[in-house]
């Protein structure tokens, strides 16, 4: 929220336009104090002699001076001499002019149509078209004034009006007392200037001697944008100068502000408001108090800020930071909120707060304590070094030490999360453990490194770093991989220095290893699906130059490539095969067992096969190994089977019984069968 736009810099400068109004109209008034005394010692031998009571006698002219050390304090002008009743002087068409103290004070004059002086009680009643006149630019106008002596109060019972370079301010009656410096102004307390700002109340109090003024009975501030209310309000003023030093306004404390050159309008609720103001009547500090809010409407952001109190400090006259503190709770933008127990930001749009806190931005909250946000006009940025945990709608939450999270101020998306320390996440389809986890694409996309582990409802993933990408539910791991299935039948484990796959298959790079019970197979590249399920299936490569060993079904086996399929019962090894099945050794370019129930039943190579029993070596384009039976049929042009015992045997199709130990041959379509033994020497 850039402070430049917060309706607490407006609703101070209303006040400052408004207040030192209300305080000129009160300061003025206190000149009756002036006047009122020098009435009382200008009472001399030179006014005439008292009168018998009752007797009346009109004179043309009347003048009284009143001289002291040299000079004139004042004198009493009138142009008729009504009389003496009732031991008052009745004098019409007054004009008394009251001198400055010294050279430096203005000279007031006060006009009245008709005027009353008591010279025994030392009072003095004035009515009909009071004017006074108490510099050259101000004029108080009322239609009667009472001065008691004895208890040095000047009233104007009747409404007074009060002008000032184009200020004029009304009241219904006032009171002033001489010997407190207490000024009221009291009934329907108006006060309107020249800019179309205006100031309305029940009653206002001046104390000169102690320097301060209250509002009471409603309190309204307006101006031509907005306005303030309250129930009472208070200034305490610089002496002499009589400018506000500090404001305060209290009781259901309302305003309102609309911007004259854009659509925004800004408003403020509070139980208690306090300005603090430098000498030159500018604001330094603002406080409020008591279910404070503060709400920004129109142009691109609705921003709202409320909290128990609120305190603000202006620089220049422009806020420069704002506290929010018990239940404080701030509205950055379009389903943006920040709650905490203390919210501080600033000027340029940074935002603190303390202890507990809850951040919602779009589908994203994040909950822990001491946030730090950068609100930027594009991007929004989050940073916390406590504890935190991030929740987003479909079940995604994810907690660490420490948190930095960036999203974009226009549509509330997730563009880039981190957490480090003792990362956790969980999704609908993972959970898992880190160092630091790194969310981007709009948080779909998790990235996990330190010593990361992922688990999902198949498999454990192990690996140095863990991509987890939630649109497709597929992962990439490098480095140190390790893979385990959790099928309770029959656990797999996979290590290899890279892995990526989705939840249907698995595709491991880099000296790939596997064990399933007695099931191992090593290779340079691995594909597998369903690996938690009998249905297993493995496609595993040869690096260039090297070879896929496997041990499956009691198959020791190495080849180039190799094919396994749970389903369908079927193990295929193909390039520079080499499987040993317990005595029986074969070599060839193709191979291919089947096998049910956890046992090999088949084996049929092709393409040119060597097998090896014992001391038996056979040869042919074919070989089937019968596992019920135990025997090799080898088959094609010149099979051949060797033995130290038997010699050579040769024929179409060799059939190779008893672990070598028996062998028959035949031959086919009139080909011949070779035998050939060794022979022994006898002779001695």
């Amino acid at each position: 929220m850039r402070l430049k736009r917060v309706f607490t810099h407006r609703v101070i400068r209303l006040l400052q336009v408004t207040v030192p109004v209300l305080v000129v109209v009160l300061v003025t008034i206190p000149a009756w104090n002036y006047y009122g005394r020098r009435v009382q010692r200008g009472g001399s031998s030179r006014i005439a002699t008292k009168l018998p009571r009752g007797v009346s006698v009109r004179s043309e002219g009347f003048s009284y001076s009143r001289t002291e050390g040299g000079r004139t304090k004042f004198t009493v002008h009138a142009k008729q001499s009504l009389g003496y009743e009732d031991d008052k002087y009745v004098l019409q068409d007054v004009d008394v002019l009251v001198y400055g103290a010294t050279e430096r004070d203005p000279t007031r004059n006060i006009r009245g149509k008709n005027c009353a002086f008591d010279q025994t009680t030392n009072d003095f009643t004035c009515n009909g078209n009071i004017e006074v006149q108490l510099d050259e630019k101000t004029t108080v106008r009322t239609e009667m004034l009472i001065y008691n002596d004895h208890a040095g109060i000047v009233t104007a019972p009747q409404p007074a009006t009060l002008e000032q370079n184009g200020t004029v301010g009304r009241a219904n009656r006032f009171e002033y007392a001489m010997n407190t410096g207490l000024l009221k102004l009291i009934g329907n307390v108006n006060i309107q200037t020249p800019d179309h700002a205006e100031i309305q109340t029940g009653t206002a109090l001046f104390q000169q001697k102690e320097n301060w003024t209250t509002m009471s009975g409603e309190v309204s501030f307006k101006s031509k944008n907005g306005w303030i209310r309250g129930s009472t309000g208070r200034a305490d003023l610089e002496p002499g100068t009589y400018k506000p030093k500090m404001i305060n306004v209290e009781g259901n404390v309302t305003a309102e502000s609309q911007s004259s050159t854009t659509k925004e309008s800004w408003k403020l609720r509070a139980a208690w408001l306090e300005a603090i103001l430098s000498p030159d009547g500018t604001a330094e500090r603002v406080k409020t108090r008591g279910n404070v809010d503060i709400e920004k409407m129109g142009g691109e952001k609705n921003q709202r800020i409320s909290g128990a109190e609120i305190d603000t400090t202006l620089k220049d006259g422009k806020v420069d930071t704002l506290e929010a503190r018990q239940n404080a709770r701030m509205v950055l933008g379009s389903d943006q909120t920040l709650e905490s127990s203390e919210i501080w930001t600033n000027a340029t749009g940074s935002v603190r707060t303390t202890d507990s806190s809850l951040l919602k931005v779009g589908d994203s909250t994040i909950e822990g304590r001491d946030f730090v946000i950068e609100n930027g006009e594009n991007v929004f940025i989050f940073n916390t070094v406590r504890r935190a945990t991030l929740k987003k709608e479909g079940g995604q939450e994810s907690s660490s030490n420490q948190t930095r999270a960036r999203f974009d101020s226009h549509s509330n998306t997730l563009q880039e999360l981190v957490q480090t320390g003792d990362f956790y996440f969980r999704t609908s389809e993972y959970e898992g453990r880190a160092q630091t986890g790194r969310f981007d694409e709009g948080g779909t996309v998790i990235t996990l490194e330190g010593s990361p582990v992922v688990n999902d409802s198949e498999k454990q993933l192990q690996a140095a770093q863990i991509r987890v990408n939630q649109k497709d539910n597929s992962f990439v791991a490098i480095k140190n991989v390790s893979t385990l299935m959790k099928n309770p039948n029959q656990r797999v484990l996979v290590k290899a220095a890279r892995a990526e796959g989705g939840a249907d298959s698995m595709f491991y790079t880099g000296s790939v290893q596997l064990w399933r019970e007695d099931t191992y197979i090593k290779a340079e590249r691995l594909k597998a699906k369903g690996q938690g399920e009998q249905n297993l299936t493995v496609h595993a490569e040869a690096a260039p130059g090297g070879k896929v060993e496997s041990y499956i079904q009691n198959i020791r086996a190495t080849s180039d490539t190799l094919d396994y399929d749970d389903s369908s019962g079927v193990m295929k090894y193909l390039g520079h095969v080499e499987a040993k099945k317990q005595d029986m050794i074969l070599e060839t370019p193709d191979l291919t067992a089947n096998f049910r129930d956890g046992n090999v039943t088949e084996i049929v190579a092709s393409g040119g096969v060597v097998v090896t029993r014992v001391d038996q070596r056979g040869t042919g384009e074919r070989a089937v190994y019968d596992a019920a039976t135990d025997v090799v049929t080898l088959t094609g042009k010149n099979a051949q089977v060797r033995d130290k015992e038997h010699g050579l045997v040769q024929g179409s199709t060799l059939v190779m019984k008893n672990k070598g130990q028996t062998m028959s041959v035949t031959g086919g379509n009139g080909e011949r069968t070779v035998t050939k033994h060794p022979v022994k020497n006898d002779k001695k």
